[in-house]
């Protein structure tokens, strides 16, 4: 995923976390203080997947996934790792 100033502040308002932009790292992205990035380049966590022979990305790496997405993948018997755990 491309990250830039404008989709960053995009995710977060979709997802309704707009004071998430003022987290240290975010706050750096939008203040154009780090570099643009869209992920980590040589696949580790394909590869992890690999290794433990996993059917989704979500099973080895946080990420911000719809109810539906969640909902799906347990159907399919995976077990995806939530973006934040809510009490």
């Amino acid at each position: 995923m491309r990250v830039n100033e404008e989709s960053l502040m995009a995710q977060l308002q979709h997802v309704g976390r707009l004071e998430d932009a003022e987290l240290p790292y975010f706050k750096a992205l939008l203040d154009g203080k780090l570099p643009l990035s869209y992920g980590g380049g040589l696949g580790i966590s394909r590869i992890i997947m690999e290794l433990l022979r996993t059917g989704h990305i979500g099973e080895v790496q946080v990420g911000v996934w719809h109810d539906a997405h969640f909902k799906q993948a347990a159907t399919a018997g995976i077990d995806m790792i939530p973006d934040r755990i809510i009490q």
